[in-house]
């Protein structure tokens, strides 16, 4: 799944930033993914692919609760 897509609009700084954290965990996931594919299992490869993981689900909240808070904005304001 290509994130890039999800920010066609000129998104605020945080919306930015959320999604440019989740590519950048996207690509630490794929990179890590074929490392251990073709074999190498290394503890700070299996580290890094968890950490990434849990990277992508942060900046994924913060995208979210940017969401969410512009809409709540945009309710107060109609």
């Amino acid at each position: 799944m290509d994130i890039g897509s999800a920010t066609a609009a000129a998104p605020y700084p945080p919306q930015s930033s959320a999604a440019d954290g989740m590519q950048d965990a996207q690509a630490r996931v794929a990179a890590a993914s074929e490392q251990i594919a073709s074999g190498n299992l290394d503890p700070a490869v299996v580290l890094d692919l968890s950490s990434a993981q849990v990277d992508f689900a942060a900046n994924a909240k913060v995208l979210q609760a940017t969401q969410e808070n512009s809409r709540r904005l945009l309710d107060m304001l109609a």
